[in-house]
């Protein structure tokens, strides 16, 4: 992807769910009276009280983006975001400029996860400084506050597609916005709706039914990586640090006595405990559901007791007020049943909360890198992979990763993905899985959720957030990725984007891991070493 400002010489711009609801249309378009937002401080500020206003652009001229959308060379202007209350109103106009395909729109822009409209409701709001991802907003049915022109075509020839969409209204006068298959195109100017000259609608143009009861939803970004051969996963959701630890590799089956293999994992553990600030450390036992409720109960409770006293050995704990719990069977991280699931689901959760200067502790990178398990290619390029479709057949595609640069404080990727074979390749799931050590990723098979960073042992995911649950009910979590590489007719190809949170290396390593499971098949393995970052 390729960047510029619409303006002459260009221009220099730089877990916790907030949801934004009005009562009525009038007020909605007037303003909200309430907002929540994860860059405030988690209360409600009244706009009666004169809060301080927001920064603002004055200058609402779209930044212009050159991309590839699934065979189709384009043009992208995103923006402004013109603030309208307490809600903003994204224009994105895309044409295409060149290639051989037809490309509907709403396959590609539109979150297909909640809708079959077509619109840009699939873009998101990035704001990598504050580590914050807005989604579109909704009315209480769960119609998007979004609409899409006459025009739902990109191909050579044709008018651009032009479309508008509704979030929760940041607070900076520029934000980053995330569009499918197109990239991450920073510094889009937010502007007063009055200062758009004319490119923006209201928001009560964006609905044709009842607007109260709109929703916003907001979230912080959170990070999740695994060590110790992922027997060890930590999640940082910005206000508390979980360390999860598979119970198969600290104990025998019904034993709550820690085995010799233990200690690798544990050690990770410790390692962890370097991000932690004084206070509460609580170690939480959780087994799978076979057997009887009682005696799962009682069994996690044992195995927390026996982590508790085993980091005590070999860590000082003095600094923390250690509280130890068990939870049987009632917090599965995953509910599908197949014995790699349950084992997910056995496991002892070590949580504290992050010491405000955790940003600047290194991480811990553990051992040297696990082995590749299938091509390694040295810094940018591809490969060929071969790829199971899902239904028994095989995809010949070509992977390729473009680059990778520092934003804020997270590395944006962008990768290709080429059809090489005779025949289409429907549905490819080759950076995708329904499921990794996060537990279920109902919506993660198709995209580019699997694409991971090698730091030493510690395998880093693409960073992901809360979702509003009575939105979504097949997944509590969304990845910031592409959500879809999409179908490709032989010779497309598909341009793809992940954040991953930047753990302050020069270069990085991109791996694809294994993402097959038992339901069915995920993503096939490649690597990439001695990334260079830029930015």
């Amino acid at each position: 992807m390729q960047q510029r400002s619409d303006a002459p010489g260009g221009r220099a711009r730089r877990a916790l769910l907030a949801l934004t609801a009005c009562a009525t249309a009038a007020t909605l378009v007037a303003g909200c009276g309430t907002t929540t937002s994860p860059e405030g401080d988690g209360g409600e500020t009244s706009a009666a009280e004169g809060a301080v206003a927001p920064a603002r652009s004055t200058d609402p001229t779209p930044v212009v983006v050159e991309g590839h959308v699934r065979g189709v060379d384009v043009e992208a202007r995103v923006g402004p975001v013109a603030v309208d209350g307490d809600l903003a109103v994204l224009r994105v106009e895309v044409e295409a400029t060149g290639g051989d395909e037809a490309v509907m729109a709403g396959f590609v822009f539109a979150n297909r996860a909640l809708t079959q409209e077509d619109s840009f409701d699939g873009v998101r709001l990035v704001d990598l400084e504050a580590g914050v991802v807005r989604e579109a907003a909704r009315t209480a049915d769960g119609a998007a506050l979004a609409s899409m022109g006459e025009e739902y075509m990109l191909s050579p020839g044709r008018e651009p597609v032009v479309g508008h969409v509704a979030f929760d209204a940041p607070p900076t006068a520029t934000t980053s916005v995330l569009v499918p298959a197109v990239g991450l195109v920073e510094d889009v100017p937010v502007v007063e709706a009055a200062d758009a000259d004319g490119l923006t609608v209201p928001v009560a143009e964006l609905s044709s039914g009842d607007l109260a009861g709109v929703v916003a939803p907001s979230a912080y970004l959170e990070t999740f990586s695994t060590t110790a051969g992922d027997a060890v996963r930590t999640r940082d959701a910005h206000d508390v640090v979980s360390v999860v630890v598979d119970s198969d590799v600290l104990f025998d089956v019904d034993s709550a006595v820690i085995g010799p293999g233990a200690d690798e994992a544990l050690d990770a553990v410790v390692a962890q405990l370097a991000l932690a600030a004084d206070g509460e450390l609580v170690v939480v036992g959780h087994t799978d559901d076979q057997g009887e409720e009682a005696a799962n109960q009682e069994l996690s409770e044992r195995r927390a007791r026996a982590v508790a006293d085993r980091l005590a050995e070999i860590a000082d704990l003095g600094r923390f007020d250690v509280r130890v719990e068990g939870r049987g069977e009632s917090e599965p991280l995953t509910t599908e049943a197949t014995e790699e699931a349950r084992a997910l689901n056995r496991r002892v959760t070590v949580e504290f909360t992050p010491a405000t200067d955790a940003a600047t502790v290194q991480a811990p990178a553990g051992d040297g890198l696990v082995p590749a398990e299938g091509p390694t290619i040295e810094g940018l390029g591809g490969a060929v992979v071969l790829h199971g479709d899902g239904v028994g057949g095989v995809q010949r595609l070509h992977v390729e990763l473009r680059g990778v640069r520092r934003v804020g404080g997270y590395l944006v990727g962008e990768l290709a993905v080429r059809n090489d074979g005779a025949e289409q390749a429907s549905f490819v799931s080759v950076l995708g899985s329904v499921r990794d050590g996060r537990g279920d990723l109902g919506l993660g098979l198709l995209g580019a959720s699997n694409v991971t960073l090698l730091d030493g042992g510690v395998r880093v995911y693409p960073v992901d957030y809360l979702v509003d649950e009575d939105l979504y009910e097949i997944s509590a979590r969304n990845v910031l990725a592409d959500a879809a590489v999409g179908s490709l007719a032989s010779g497309t190809t598909s341009v793809v984007s992940v954040v991953w949170p930047d753990r302050g290396s020069d270069t990085v390593v991109v791996d694809v891991p294994e993402g097959s499971t038992s339901v069915t098949d995920g993503s096939t393995p490649i690597r990439f070493v001695d990334v260079p970052v830029s930015g």
